[in-house]
């Protein structure tokens, strides 16, 4: 029998469930503001290990989107090394889930430790990813911020001692945060806390997030400037055929996005299966990248692969491409340059060296199809910006946040149609043919299995002990078998517990009672069917789901 619940414990609900919504809504305003300052010192700190390894000062003055060529010369080649080797060893000492590119970690708690996050892993990590970047590292901003605002936000929730669900909500708020101060892209910050960080969608987890997000970027703005993260020369659709060359660049960035995560992970299994000590491995990994970097410098004129790269996406963006072997060359020593940064001990997002794969492959192509077509096709940083957000899709799995982060960081909507059709291209095709994200395989070949359905990572953040019903109904040895009947009648329940002295000793159903050859005034004492199912209040939904079924 099905229990008929009355409108007023509906109303009640609803009523506390909005409650608790504004109650952590306004705890997101204190994470929206650590996150937001978060990213600001964040980048200083950048700007300060950057200065003092490349030029040997103390400033916090750097504009990353400028070219600039060391004092060191060919010694340069050490200065990745330095830092990597520096970051490795800090991490492995304070804090090992710092290291590597940060959102599988964030993603792991809120599955996995119910958003349990320790409080020093966002001081570790924003310091050894500043290192590692700062000193040229290849990888991105991202990673190393949503860890800070989700552990802020892990913390505050510890601290407060509230559910699983409500800290799983504010360590969301906090990666929102972050993603939205860095990109200046509050409603990409909120796309990427929903598809990437939370296990459901509901207006108790968006409010939240909405206010992080919109307070972070706000304070980001008001420190840093207001202004897109990269401006693209006008762009008009010239002709309705050149989609398909968007087609084209949808498969070609799926085909990307599959061989960085083919190399990231099998670059990573080589390191792992080195027996030699871990800061050798890293001195190693950083000198090749430094390598890597000063080859680059010699036969490109910049280091293209240090750092983050927003020199090349801003010199692309601005239509100032380089030739066709440059960009085919870079987009393989990037890939190479990124592995080795994380699979030697460096530590660092790869969202932002996912958009330099794809500025470069869209501009590969771009400039193939303009130099064939040049009356039907749009301006090479076109290809470039779509690539982007085709690369980043097929990367991480996250599409929306791919379509919006692109929309607010350019402002440029005439290049929404073509960018929606590559992104959701790529995102398929490397699934197909891959599986899983670069998130999902750093987190399965550790046993951590992160389903994609919403519906059950939601059964998993919630405790039975949150939704089981305090007024319990049950029945006593003694009772007699009409009593029982009229019980369950009168509650339309099909099956009690039956309780002795406070203690659950088994339970009786509807159909025992009625299939029953006993008087009706007898006890049930002899028809209580022994050790049942019992669940404990700690227990997730899913886990009691699991149980009932077996």
């Amino acid at each position: 029998m099905i229990r008929r619940t009355s409108i007023k414990p509906i109303a009640n609900n609803q009523v506390n469930q909005l409650q608790r919504t504004i109650h952590i809504s306004f705890l997101a305003v204190l994470v929206g503001v650590v996150a937001g300052f978060g990213a600001i010192a964040f980048r200083y700190l950048i700007a300060f290990f950057h200065n003092l390894f490349f030029f040997g000062t103390l400033s916090f003055d750097y504009n990353g989107e400028l070219p600039f060529v060391s004092r060191w010369g060919l010694l340069v080649i050490f200065v990745p090394a330095v830092g990597i080797a520096l970051a490795q060893w800090i991490t492995a000492k304070w804090a090992p889930e710092a290291k590597g590119h940060g959102v599988p970690e964030v993603i792991a708690a809120v599955m996995v430790k119910r958003g349990v996050i320790r409080p020093v892993v966002a001081l570790i990590k924003s310091f050894v990813s500043a290192i590692t970047i700062g000193t040229g590292g290849s990888v991105g901003c991202s990673g190393p911020i949503v860890q800070i605002g989700a552990s802020f936000g892990s913390t505050l929730g510890q601290v407060l001692k509230l559910s699983p669900r409500e800290t799983i909500i504010l360590v969301g708020a906090g990666a929102a945060g972050g993603i939205g101060a860095t990109f200046n892209a509050p409603i990409g910050g909120i796309m990427f806390a929903l598809e990437l960080i939370l296990p459901e969608y509901s207006i108790m987890t968006i409010m939240p997030l909405v206010v992080s997000s919109t307070i972070a970027t706000r304070i980001s703005t008001l420190i840093l400037g207001n202004h897109p993260a990269f401006v693209l020369p006008e762009y008009l659709l010239v002709s309705s055929s050149e989609i398909l060359f968007y087609i084209v660049l949808g498969f070609l960035a799926g085909c990307v996005a599959i061989a960085f995560i083919h190399t990231l992970y099998w670059t990573e299994d080589f390191f792992s299966a080195i027996k030699i000590n871990a800061t050798i491995k890293a001195l190693v990994g950083g000198t090749l990248i430094g390598i890597i970097g000063y080859l680059s410098l010699r036969f490109f004129g910049q280091y293209y692969v240090f750092g983050v790269g927003y020199e090349f996406l801003a010199q692309v963006l601005s239509s100032n491409v380089p030739s066709l072997l440059i960009v085919l060359l870079l987009v393989g020593m990037k890939i190479i340059a990124i592995s080795l940064t994380l699979a030697s001990g460096g530590s660092g997002g790869i969202f932002a060296p996912s958009f330099f794969l794809g500025a470069a492959s869209g501009a590969a192509l771009g400039i193939m199809v303009h130099s064939l077509f040049p009356n039907i096709t749009g301006p090479v940083s076109a290809y470039a910006i779509v690539g982007m957000a085709a690369v980043v899709s097929g990367t991480t799995g996250a599409s929306l946040t791919a379509i919006i982060m692109i929309f607010e960081m350019t402002r440029n909507y005439e290049i929404m149609l073509p960018l929606m059709l590559s992104v959701v291209i790529s995102h398929f095709f490397a699934a197909i043919l891959y599986k899983e994200t670069i998130y999902t395989k750093k987190l399965s070949r550790r046993g951590i299995i992160i389903n994609l359905d919403k519906r059950i990572p939601l059964f998993k953040s919630i405790l039975v002990g949150d939704i089981m019903k305090e007024n319990l109904v049950f029945c006593e040895p003694h009772f007699t078998v009409a009593s029982v009947l009229k019980k369950m009648h009168d509650k339309e329940i099909g099956l009690l517990p039956v309780l002795s002295e406070s203690r659950v000793i088994g339970t009786i159903s509807f159909k025992e009672l009625y299939n029953s050859k006993i008087n009706k005034d007898d006890f049930i004492a002899g028809l209580v069917k022994q050790n049942p199912i019992e669940i404990n209040r700690n227990c997730t939904l899913f886990e009691a789901l699991q149980k009932m079924d077996r």
